[in-house]
């Protein structure tokens, strides 16, 4: 009976019908939950069936509510599935979006879901990518949000956004890097002090388009004596970053921006000793070294 559930669930997800509730996968043992023995059965056989160029059999989509102490690889690993599945269709760019405690969306097979609602520079280049490649059309509703995929059975991310998802957090704010003052303590240039420097300095003249390092929303800009013209963007699990010594401010308070958008132009207003780009990534407001969460390799 469990079986025919998931069979109709699936045809109405390929005929575009939003399921608003997916069966709850609640323990990962299959002697105390029969819906994870289920999943696990249904993975098994798309590998025994792709082993053997058999067709694959119905997808089927579950949820689970991840516990304090998981991880992304390990729930990978858990249900037997790429951590490049549960990525795309979750919606992760990077392994720091993922957030124990959170409600995860489990299909039976492995593969690549591509969204189609998002325009995010990341999924621009994932489409590129796997352009070429045949994909199955789904409608999944998540977060009570209906959200159209593209499906590419047994696909892997490519290796750039593979890399780009494991290691680095943020794109570099500039188009070029040229470190003037890195993160870290030294004699402030004005009051000759010892203290920390909780950002990086890059060197950019007047007017240089700078760039949001990560998707976000605009939490504040304005002027300070210190820094200039500022903005600070709000990202995901705490991050926040912060662009300094601007010429020009081009967004608004509460504005979502892109990975790449353009937020303002470089300059040299505030406490400066030239035109630059003074750039801070903070977690939970405490300062971190910007050097260290760049992906500077690009994608």
């Amino acid at each position: 009976m469990k079986y025919y559930f998931c069979f109709f669930m699936i045809l109405f997800l390929y005929a575009g019908v939003q399921a608003q509730n997916y069966p709850e996968i609640r323990h990962t043992s299959v002697i105390s939950d029969p819906l994870f023995k289920q999943q696990q059965k249904e993975t098994e056989s798309w590998y025994f069936n792709q082993a053997r160029a058999r067709p694959a059999p119905p997808l089927s989509i579950y949820q689970y509510r991840s516990k304090p102490d998981d991880s992304l690889f390990q729930l990978a690993a858990v249900f037997n599935l790429p951590i490049d599945t549960l990525a795309t269709i979750n919606g992760f760019q990077s392994i720091y979006e993922f957030e124990p405690g959170s409600l995860l969306i489990i299909p039976s097979n492995p593969g690549v879901f591509l969204d189609q609602n998002s325009t995010s520079r990341w999924n621009r280049l994932l489409a590129e990518s796997l352009k070429e490649q045949e994909f199955q059309s789904i409608v999944l509703t998540i977060d009570e949000t209906r959200k159209e995929f593209r499906y590419f059975p047994g696909t892997y991310l490519p290796d750039s956004q593979r890399i780009r998802f494991i290691q680095p957090l943020f794109l570099p704010p500039l188009e070029t890097l040229y470190v003037t003052s890195p993160y870290g303590y030294r004699d402030h240039p004005f009051t000759g002090q010892w203290e920390l420097h909780k950002g990086t300095d890059y060197r950019a003249s007047v007017g240089t388009p700078v760039r949001s390092c990560s998707n976000g929303e605009i939490f504040a800009y304005g002027e300070l004596e210190d820094y200039g013209k500022y903005i600070i963007i709000q990202h995901r699990n705490g991050y926040t970053s912060l662009y300094g010594h601007l010429n020009s401010i081009d967004v608004t308070k509460g504005q979502i921006v892109d990975e790449g958008d353009v937020i303002g132009r470089s300059g040299n207003t505030g406490l400066s000793t030239g035109p630059h780009l003074h750039f801070e990534i903070r977690k939970n407001g405490l300062p971190q070294n910007p050097e260290n969460l760049l992906n500077t390799g690009g994608l």
